[in-house]
Parts: structure tokens; sequence; C-alpha cells
């Protein structure tokens, strides 16, 4: 395995530790004991309330009271996230003028990164308290606890949120052909690194180079961390490597067709002429897929 870098410093990092001193030993934030000014985001599944200003502007539209989950502080207050459909209150009245929700994966970029990062541990928590609504242990009936960083049911078992890992990969070539496949999730001709989820007993390295076998019977050796990124859509992180192929592997693809519609090797000019002409399309500027794509047709990538 080639060496393990410190990650660099692309716009893929939206979620970044904010919060103020931790509570308890599990760096779980809890709320001041003081009265101070308190707001809530309002999220409906993964949409969350903005604000629209001019042009694409757009900030966190906030109610002043508290909610399911603390998220710590922010505008010399505390933050809290709630669920405005499980709300029977103020939280489901209209909104006002130049408010509306809107999708998080498509907002996040125009956000402001405290606010970023806020939204995503917002709709990430509660996607958690929507779903996991009994104890895996018994059965029953869980609640909120711990400022909804925790569930504990009838017969006090506690749980805490899951984060499923997974690893993508942007994989070169001898001659630094990237390659980039398509999905049959994928429309509109969207190609992308390829990706998959860590299997219980692996490291990350070992996922990677199962998926990347699997999927295109391609052998990777080096690999080098680029970077991560949460994705709670519903509850993963991405863990993003490059690689290339290891030393006398072929460059020949056996297409697992049960996962991918194509696979190809593209050089920068190969790419950028194929943008150009509409036949592939990149994945969106909020993913880290992206963001490997970029840094490798600029050159960044060692």
């Amino acid at each position: 395995m080639g060496h393990m870098h410190a990650p660099m410093n692309f716009p893929h990092t939206y979620l970044t530790s904010h919060f103020s001193a931790p509570g308890d030993a599990r760096g779980i934030p809890t709320p001041a004991e003081e009265e101070i000014e308190k707001h809530v985001i309002l999220v409906r599944g993964d949409e969350v309330a903005v604000h629209e200003g001019e042009g694409e502007e757009l900030h966190l539209w906030t109610l002043a009271r508290t909610g399911t989950v603390f998220l710590g502080s922010w505008k010399d207050g505390e933050v809290w996230a709630l669920d405005a459909e499980s709300s029977a209150d103020s939280a489901r009245a209209a909104l006002p003028d130049g408010t509306r929700m809107r999708s998080l994966r498509e907002i996040a970029p125009m956000l402001e990164g405290r606010e970023r990062s806020l939204a995503l541990s917002a709709v990430g928590m509660l996607t958690w308290h929507r779903d996991a609504r009994y104890c895996t242990r018994c059965g029953s009936a869980v609640h909120a606890t711990r400022d909804g960083w925790s569930q504990t049911c009838e017969g006090g078992h506690e749980t805490f949120p899951r984060t499923d890992p997974a690893v993508i990969t942007l994989v070169r070539d001898g001659l630094d052909r990237a390659l980039l496949a398509k999905n049959h999730r994928f429309t509109n001709g969207m190609v992308s690194a390829l990706a998959g989820f860590v299997e219980p007993g692996e490291d990350l390295e070992d996922a990677l180079k199962r998926e990347v076998h699997e999927e295109t019977g391609l052998v990777v050796g080096d690999l080098e961390y680029f970077g991560s990124q949460p994705w709670p859509f519903p509850r993963s992180i991405m863990v993003a490597f490059t690689s290339r192929l290891a030393n006398g592997a072929e460059t020949d693809i056996t297409l697992q067709r049960e996962e991918l519609a194509s696979a190809t090797w593209f050089t920068r000019e190969e790419l950028t002429e194929a943008l150009e002409r509409g036949d592939v399309r990149l994945p969106p500027s909020t993913s880290i897929a992206h963001s490997m794509i970029t840094a490798w047709r600029k050159g960044e990538l060692s």
C-alpha cells in the first residue's frame, strides 16, 4: 500500500467539529445551563428550511425554540434540529415569504461552512430518529435521550447513531488515465469513480481493492488517502482514495454487469471532449467524487 497522507484542502470537507465543550466522554454536546438565545433548524426528509436572498445567496432559516437534537452553539446561542413533519405545533406553520424547504443535496455548496455543517448534522440525526423507532435488543419503543444524541428503550438499553463506512477510489493506470464508470442507477450520462460499502471484518484498503476487482476485474496496488465526506442520505461516510493499478496488472476491464453499465479509461483530453459533447457528465459538485476527478483533471494528484 502507498503512503497515507493527510486530507487535501478541497471543498468537499463539509462537516467538521464545531461543537462547544462536550458534556461527557463520548464528546456529545450538551446545552448551556443559562438562558441564552435558541434556534431550531427545520428538517423534512432531506430538506432544510432556508431563506433565499439575492442571487444564489442562501442562509438557514430558524425558529426561536428548541428541538429534538441539540447541535451545539451558533450565533451566540444554541442550535437544535427539529423534524417539521413530526411536530404538531408552530414548526408546521407556513414558512414566511422568501423561505422554503430545499434539498440539502442541492444547496450544500451554497451554504456557509458552519451552516452547511449544522444542516448535515441535522438531516443525519433526524433521519436516524425517524428510522430507528424500536430497540434492536428487545423490540420496545425508544425515546430520545442525551438531548437527541442517543435513544433509550423501556428496558433502559441505550443506543447511539451509527454511520456506514463506504470507500470510493479514482483508479489510474500507468499512463495516468482515469477509470470512470456508469452505474445502472446513474442518469443523463453521469460517470463517476468506483465505490462500495465496507463489509464486516474488512479494513478500508481491502474493501477498496475488493470493490475494484469485483466490478471491473482490475487489480489495484498503490493507494493514497484523499479525504472523507459525510453523506447523511441516510447515514454514510465516504472515505476516498486515489489508486493505481498494481505493477504488471492488465488494463483490460471485465465488467460486472449487475452493478455497472460501463467503465472506460479516459485521458484528460478525452474526458474534456466527452463533457463538451455532452456524452458524459460528472457527479454533482457537492460530492467527493467530483473533487477527486477535478483534482486529477488539474494534475494535482501525485
